[in-house]
């Protein structure tokens, strides 16, 4: 077994594992974020990604928390599907099937995940205001809209995955014509 395959498979495997891994990650965490349950973020092990406090002052309910476990579960949505396909890309190389036409698409569609993923994650940033805000009086509901930094820069990433795709492709076509040609 080459290197490649080794490292690939190690890759696939981890990829593997962390496909499994997230919805049970999120469910828990919106089951037991504030609460006696919470070791992970009580213990430093998470740091939490919200300012549940900007939101609001009163205790999540369990309506609450079940709809902002769905709101993530569907942003986790987009975390699988490019796991899906790293998975299947690092499959193809444990089986040392390197430079192909379906590699080059499984670049594609993970360059169309990270763009799915910036647009989500505004959507998300959004629904995420309204539903913690949700059992505040009427007046102290918000709704908060973002675009920041990091997501310009994301962006550009899916622009750089994109072209390696496209090039990729314009190298197999190319190999593929020279082996055709006499």
């Amino acid at each position: 077994m080459s290197k490649i395959q080794k490292q690939s498979r190690r890759a696939r495997l981890l990829f593997q594992f962390f496909f499994a891994l997230t919805p049970i990650a999120v469910c828990y965490y919106w089951l037991t974020v504030e609460t006696p349950y919470d070791f992970l973020t009580s213990r430093g092990i998470i740091q939490l990604s919200y300012d549940f406090d900007s939101y609001t002052q009163l205790p999540f309910t369990l309506t609450t928390r079940i709809l902002a476990m769905v709101a993530s579960l569907l942003l986790c949505c987009i975390i699988m599907y490019a796991l899906k396909v790293l998975i299947r890309l690092f499959r193809n190389y444990e089986q040392n099937e390197i430079f192909t036409l379906e590699n080059a698409n499984y670049y594609q569609k993970l360059g169309y995940s990270v763009f799915y993923w910036v647009g989500a994650s505004v959507v998300y940033g959004a629904l995420m205001s309204v539903v913690l805000s949700f059992n505040n009086p009427p007046g102290e509901r918000m709704l908060a809209i973002s675009f920041v930094g990091m997501d310009f820069l994301t962006i550009v990433f899916g622009f750089i995955v994109l072209i390696i795709s496209w090039v990729m492709k314009e190298g197999y076509t190319l190999a593929d014509e020279n082996s055709h040609t006499i």
